[in-house]
């Protein structure tokens, strides 16, 4: 049986509620009834504004909005909202009930178990939603113009997948439409940090693009089984989603084909540019990259009803027991508490009892210490944010022009004694110390400029091994006599081979001695560079950046890289295999990880040593 709740009022309108399934900081949502002829009833779901809530201008706009963006859909998998109401000054909408679960609890069993998702269900996943996000992309008003719904909230907990084995996208709350919002201002930032675009994170004006990068951090997790983004802090999560080299998904699951880790890849490109341009070639690419037929609506049925079969035996039991106790004559003459049917709790980082162990993230390279571009964008985010440019009521209202103004009291004779005040020492040590104080730290920071030492550099040297270094090819070329003997090269136009002007006395075809004043030409090759330190002399500057943040490598390091015939790296490892564990090693790793190589017949292993300046 679910846990008591506060009273709440029985009804709303024409609709019966039994119980409460949640509270949020502006709402709350029950498990409603509606009854008919002959005994019909069906079960909804009601969202309510908070009492104390319930004559805000501004919650009251959020309610309407998310209920008229959510009545001009309608797809088998987005929640269906039916009606928006209102009794006594209360609003509230009505939308269907589900029975089933989110993704967010899947995923946190399946990494504990440490059991990957097969990749027919991801696909089956991936298609109904992709399929939801677009239909509410494409959605146009009445007069034929695109609406420009961008869902901004598209996460494992707000995909729901049926006990019928549909999947739902849920809460168009935060929605928000061409030329305005469901409830957000201008420059305010609404969503989970950990599924958000970076340019979403900014602040700054978000298109459809934006739920495409939200749903490749979740394909991205549904099969590597760990968070992307996700971090302890609301700093660190910002930092990892706006700088976090992202490791290739095969890190974590081996058998996810190249093309799918690629499709992937670019959903997450930081630039909107480069993304997919739409829900849908998003999808299309993930299911061709995939590669195995999508789960049936039947087959996802089977696996939510044999996985959470305990779950949602207990939800059931929960719901009759609600509908039960209302009925007439139920519980004669006693006032009861309405129950509270709360589904499993999925604590979050900084929560006190997470457990990072159920869905941890990936590695991270990002130090705790925010940097002022984060703790800008958080405060912009913070509740208040929403109301930059104008003062919500009560406080809107209030002025100070409206007080009277002080005079002097007629009628009263002035007191005859003099108070002297006393001088106090204490302001005048206080203001010396204080200046003693800020001239050390002065000469603190220019001892430490003086001897600021500069950023590390790592020397970078490659050794292919397996790889034999292109041979220069020359053809020979008659000796060339050129009077005056001033030495000087020659370049061919093809940049392959060097002819040196030299003085030799002895002439190399002859081996006889040479004409006085006659310079002979002889064509030697040009050394070349291999591909493969062009590849790895690329993200020198990051490697450095590594150096930098994380100290610089010992004297004996290197890193071992196998590179896949695609070019892509199949493993990076570092030695000693002590760095690999350390947050230097794990930067350098995940930046050679997103290296690109030259494509060959067979694997390549790639030795590069690492040496400090």
């Amino acid at each position: 049986m679910g846990t008591q709740g506060a009273h709440a009022p029985t009804r709303l309108g024409r609709y019966e509620l039994l119980a409460r399934l949640a509270t949020g900081g502006m709402g709350e949502i029950f498990l409603a009834r509606l009854e008919g002829a002959a005994g019909f009833e069906k079960l909804f779901v009601v969202k309510r504004i908070l009492p104390h809530l319930a004559d805000d201008a501004r919650f009251r706009g959020m309610l309407i909005a998310e209920a008229q963006i959510a009545s001009k859909m309608s797809h088998a998998n987005i929640c269906q909202v039916y009606e928006l109401g209102e009794t006594a000054r209360q609003l509230f909408i009505v939308m269907e009930y589900l029975e089933g679960i989110s993704i967010l609890p899947l995923l946190r069993r399946s990494s504990k178990e440490n059991r990957p998702l097969d990749l027919g269900f991801v696909a089956g996943i991936i298609q109904q939603t992709t399929d939801a996000l677009h239909y509410a992309h494409e959605l146009k008003d009445r007069n034929g113009e695109l609406m420009g719904v961008v869902h901004r909230d598209v996460t494992p907990a707000n995909i729901f997948l049926t006990e019928s084995g549909v999947a739902k996208v849920l809460d168009f709350g935060i929605a928000k439409v061409k030329d305005a919002s469901a409830h957000t201002q201008t420059g305010a930032v609404k969503g989970k940090y950990a599924y958000m675009a970076p340019e979403q994170l900014r602040g700054g004006s978000v298109d459809r693009r934006a739920d495409v990068f939200a749903l490749g951090v979740v394909a991205y997790e549904m099969l590597a089984l760990r968070r992307l983004f996700q971090r302890k802090t609301d700093y660190l999560t910002f930092r990892a989603v706006m700088e976090q080299p992202i490791p290739d998904v095969r890190r974590y699951r081996a058998d996810v084909p190249d093309a799918l880790a690629e499709a992937i890849a670019r959903a997450l490109d930081r630039d909107p540019d480069q993304r997919y341009a739409t829900a849908r070639q998003l999808g299309t690419a993930l299911l061709d990259a995939i590669g195995k037929r999508p789960w049936s609506q039947g087959e996802l049925s089977d696996f939510v009803r044999t996985e959470f079969a305990e779950e949602i035996a207990k939800r059931s039991s929960d719901v009759a027991h609600a509908i039960g106790r209302n009925k007439p004559g139920a519980h004669p003459g006693r006032a009861t508490t309405m129950p509270m049917i709360a589904p499993e709790e999925c604590p979050e980082p900084g929560d006190a009892d997470y457990d990072e162990d159920e869905f941890p993230s990936v590695e991270s390279t990002v130090s705790d210490s925010p940097p002022l571009e984060a703790m800008r964008a958080l405060r912009d985010s913070s509740p208040n944010a929403e109301f930059q440019g104008q003062t919500p009521p009560p406080f809107g209202g209030e002025s100070n022009t409206n007080v009277s103004g002080l005079s002097p009291l007629t009628g009263m004779q002035p007191h005859l004694g003099t108070v002297v005040a006393k001088r106090s020492l204490v302001w005048p040590l206080l203001a010396i110390a204080m200046v003693g104080i800020a001239g050390a730290a002065l000469f603190l920071v220019w001892r430490q400029m003086q001897n600021q030492q500069p950023p590390p550099i790592v020397n970078i040297t490659t050794t292919p091994a397996n790889l034999a270094a292109p041979a220069a090819v020359v053809t020979p070329e008659p000796t060339t006599e050129l009077a005056g003997g001033s030495a000087r090269e020659l370049v061919d136009p093809a940049n392959t081979q060097v002819a040196e002007l030299t003085t030799d006395p002895t002439d190399p075809t002859t081996d006889k001695p040479a004409k006085a004043g006659v310079t002979k030409a002889v064509v030697r090759p040009k050394k070349q560079a291999s591909p493969y330190d062009v590849a790895i002399q690329g993200n020198k500057p990051k490697i450095n950046r590594c150096a930098q943040e994380h100290g610089v490598p010992p004297g004996n390091a290197r890193v071992v890289i196998v590179v896949l015939p695609s070019g892509k790296p199949k493993t990076v490892s570092l030695e000693p295999a002590a760095l690999n564990s350390t947050p230097l090693g794990t930067c350098i790793r995940n930046v050679l990880s997103g290296a690109t190589f030259p494509s060959a017949k067979d694997e390549m292993q790639v030795a590069v040593a690492l040496k400090s300046n």
